[in-house]
This record gives structure tokens, C-alpha cells and sequence, in this order.
């Protein structure tokens, strides 16, 4: 996520509904906010990163290993290297959790903040992704460590290698500077002027006992009622 100052900020992404701050006493994590009906990322693969996500407030329907589970809050649902997954809001209000990525992924976020950043721009299509060549030039910088499912690992890693020099050649970025600076989402989202600390904003349960779920639960029932 952007970085920039000690000051929170949050970044959205305005065509999926999405938003993110950081969490101030944990640079691992990140607070996710789905507006009713907001899609995450399309289902997708990290090979050697652990996510943890906790809810709550809200519902979150998550999908891994191709089944689907909802989790409610208070509960914490771990998602191993290697496991397909994705999440979204099928309820009628706002859901909260916050995602743990285990070891910390830099990339990653920095990738996700441009990408929202894109999003306030304008140039990205009506499910938030990118134009062709800005697509290879994220996939050569981050398919080593995180691919889609829609297509094969090995097509996806071909793409990045084979478009992904010439994307950069034409001044394409897997990452932007300009949205990784807080003062592009002061100006653009309006920073952090309306997000609360989210230990007050989301029930925090730091330092609780919370039921934890892994993936081999989730992906053992279907969507629960």
C-alpha cells in the first residue's frame, strides 16, 4: 500500500467498490472495505504468500479451491500458498475485515494501490483491469509470485516475458509513483479525512481469541445460509 507519510490514508478503487488503509500498528496487514455488492480481485494464485483475513463487520463470501464459504465476523479464514481464491459483498451493507499477508508482500500492494489509482483515472474497463500493455508489465513483475486462474500459469508467464520488456519500453509500470504518494488520494479520494482508526471503526478483536478457519474447512461446505 502507499506509504508515504504516518498519517492513514485510505485508497479506493471506485469501479469495484473497494477500499484499503493501513493498519498503524501492523505493517503486515491492511483493513479491506466492500461496498454492498463489491467484487474483490478475480480469482487469483499466490504462490509462496499465506493470506489471513479477518471479519468483521459484515459478511464476506469467499471462494477458494473452487467452493464457496460465507464468513461472518469474528472469524479469521487462512488461505495457503497455492490455493485459488477470491472474496466478495452479497449483502445490502458495507463489510469490513483485514487482510495478513504472511510474509509481508510489498509488491503486491504497491501493484493493487496503482491499480486503483488507474481505477480514478479512468483507464481501466468496467471490471477495474487494466489496457493490454499495462497488464504484461504487471504480469512480469509480479506473476513469479501471483498469477490468475482464468488463464494457464505458464501462458500468463510467457505473456509477461515476451510483452512485458516492450510494455516498458512504451513507459508502461507494473507500479506508479504518482499513486503511491499519499497526496494523489488526499487530492483524489479524499485521503483519510473520513476513515476512523479502525480499532474504533471496526470492533477490533487484537489481542482476543478468534475462531480461525483454513482452507481445507472453507472449501469443505458450500455457501453457508
Amino acid at each position: 500500500m502507499a506509504a508515504r507519510s504516518d498519517e492513514r490514508v485510505s485508497v479506493s478503487n471506485p469501479v469495484t467498490g473497494v477500499s484499503l488503509s493501513e493498519l498503524p500498528d501492523d505493517e503486515s496487514a491492511a483493513e479491506i472495505r466492500l461496498a454492498p455488492g463489491a467484487q474483490g480481485p478475480a480469482e487469483h494464485v499466490h504462490r509462496t504468500t499465506e493470506e489471513r483475513f479477518e471479519v468483521r463487520e459484515g459478511s464476506v463470501t469467499f471462494r477458494i479451491d473452487g467452493r464457496e464459504r460465507r464468513i461472518d465476523p469474528g472469524t479469521e479464514i487462512r488461505v495457503s500458498p497455492g490455493t485459488p481464491h477470491t472474496f466478495r459483498n452479497e449483502g445490502s451493507e458495507e463489510a469490513v475485515m483485514v487482510v495478513r499477508t504472511v510474509p509481508p508482500n510489498a509488491l503486491l500492494g504497491e501493484v493493487v494501490v496503482t491499480l486503483f489509482g488507474l481505477a480514478h483515472d479512468g483507464k481501466v474497463d468496467g471490471r477495474g483491469r487494466p489496457g493490454f500493455l499495462r497488464a504484461m508489465a504487471m504480469a512480469e513483475a509480479a506473476v513469479d509470485e501471483t498469477y490468475f486462474t482464468g488463464a494457464p500459469y505458464a501462458l500468463q508467464r510467457a505473456l509477461g516475458e515476451t510483452f512485458g520488456p516492450l510494455a516498458r519500453a512504451l513507459g508502461y509500470r507494473a507500479t506508479e509513483e504518482r499513486y503511491l504518494d499519499d497526496g494523489f488520494w488526499r487530492a483524489r479520494a479524499g485521503g483519510g479525512d473520513d476513515s476512523t482508526d479502525s480499532t474504533n471503526s471496526t470492533g477490533s478483536t487484537r489481542g482476543t481469541e478468534i475462531p480461525v478457519v483454513d482452507e481445507r474447512e472453507a472449501g469443505g461446505s458450500k455457501t453457508s445460509e
